[in-house]
C-alpha cells in the first residue's frame, strides 16, 4: 500500500526508514501509482497541488502500515505554536517538509 499523509506516524510496531527527498522525487514517487490520501488539513491539500501539481482528498481515516508499505510524507517542519490559530496562518513554501517513510520487511 502507499499512503501520503501530513505526518510521519508510527501506527503500529516494526523497522521503518524515513528519509528527507526533494520535490523531484515526490513528484517520480507519485507518478508511479495510486497512493491513499491520509491528509487531514486543507493547508497539506493546498501545498500538495501547489509543490506536486497533485489535488488530494482530505481524509482523516487511520492508517495501519504494513512491511512493504511507504508513505510520501508532507508535513510542517514546526508545531504551530498557537493552536487556536491552526488553518488561520498560512504557511510559507519554506516551511514544509517531504519525506519517504518505509516500513520495512522483517
Amino acid at each position: 500500500m502507499r499512503y501520503l499523509l501530513n505526518s510521519a506516524v508510527i501506527t503500529r510496531p516494526g523497522r521503518y526508514t524515513y528519509r528527507l527527498i526533494d520535490l523531484a522525487e515526490a513528484r517520480e514517487w507519485l507518478a508511479r501509482g495510486p497512493v491513499a490520501s491520509r491528509v487531514g488539513y486543507p493547508e497539506t491539500a493546498d501545498f500538495i497541488h501547489q509543490a506536486l501539481g497533485v489535488r488530494v482528498p482530505l481524509s482523516r481515516e487511520a492508517s495501519a502500515m504494513e512491511p512493504g508499505d511507504e508513505a510520501l510524507v508532507v508535513r510542517l517542519k514546526y508545531r504551530v505554536a498557537d493552536p487556536s490559530l491552526k488553518g488561520r496562518v498560512a504557511p510559507g513554501p519554506d516551511d514544509w517538509e517531504v519525506g519517504l517513510l518505509v516500513m520495512e520487511e522483517v
